[in-house]
């Protein structure tokens, strides 16, 4: 048996948030062989809502970047920022005006009057509704795992420094800020699921796309990168597969014999 795990956006699905057809097939496969599949990714469980998800019959997550994991309904991890942490954080979103959506396992936390400003963040509050709280006068009830954070078209970098000192940083190329807690990652995730199931990390397989799927990459037995992805995630795979619109998953599970 091998414990497979999967990035979404960008691996299991595009811009256009639908799974191909090569994909479910794929994953089908998988399970009808024994494999355990994941899915191991940077959104938070708020995120991870869609039908396609939930019918593809994944045997648990990895989600919020390795803050949360659970297992067949079973939680094994909740990891969320301190109030204390959470208060120095927004000291210094609000000191040099950026705009940060707080991603929570259950919620998301954003101020609808900035960030609404941003089409991404039109996109966020259209599509997630009574999800999103506001932040302000809501702080002390905020419960955060992460955050992804707006900083296109500001002067960021004082803040980026300050950032780091609590979290992992990733730069999504000047536009968003994507804030990890430090000792939180998608690798420790797989690792704590590897655990609870009794899997060798070595029977382990990851497919990812982007900056926050490197650790994972270098972590399991076996790290396979979209043909889609980003420079930096096929320097750190053992293999780089066909883009996801071209039977990518399908094609490295069948190149590795896992279907």
């Amino acid at each position: 048996m091998a414990a497979i795990f999967f990035d979404i956006d960008g691996t299991l699905w595009g811009m256009d948030n639908v799974i191909p057809e090569s994909t479910k097939e794929a994953l089908r496969l998988l399970k009808k062989n024994g494999h355990q599949i994941f899915l191991c990714s940077g959104r938070t469980e708020v995120f991870i809502q869609d039908p396609q998800l939930a019918a593809a019959g994944f045997d648990g997550a990895v989600s919020g970047c390795g803050t949360c994991v659970t297992y067949r309904g079973e939680e094994l991890l909740n990891r969320e920022v301190s109030p204390e942490l959470l208060a120095k954080t927004l000291a210094i979103f609000r000191k040099y005006d950026l705009v940060p959506l707080l991603e929570g396992r259950d919620l998301l936390y954003a101020d609808p009057e900035e960030f609404g400003k941003d089409p991404y963040g039109k996109f966020m509050l259209d599509t997630m509704g009574d999800r999103i709280h506001a932040i302000r006068g809501n702080e002390e009830n905020c419960a955060v795992c992460k955050f992804n954070v707006i900083v296109k078209g500001r002067d960021y970098e004082e803040a980026e420094k300050l950032l780091a000192e609590d979290y992992q940083v990733l730069n999504q190329d000047g536009v968003v800020l994507e804030l990890i807690p430090k000792g939180c990652s998608k690798a420790n995730g797989i690792e704590l699921v590897c655990r609870h199931i009794g899997c060798d990390i070595q029977d382990t397989y990851a497919f990812g796309d982007g900056m926050n799927d490197l650790e994972m990459l270098d972590f399991v037995g076996t790290g396979i990168a979209m043909g889609n992805a980003r420079e930096a995630a096929k320097q750190h795979a053992d293999y780089v597969t066909d883009d996801l619109n071209a039977d990518g998953i399908y094609n490295a599970c069948r190149h590795f014999g896992l279907i």
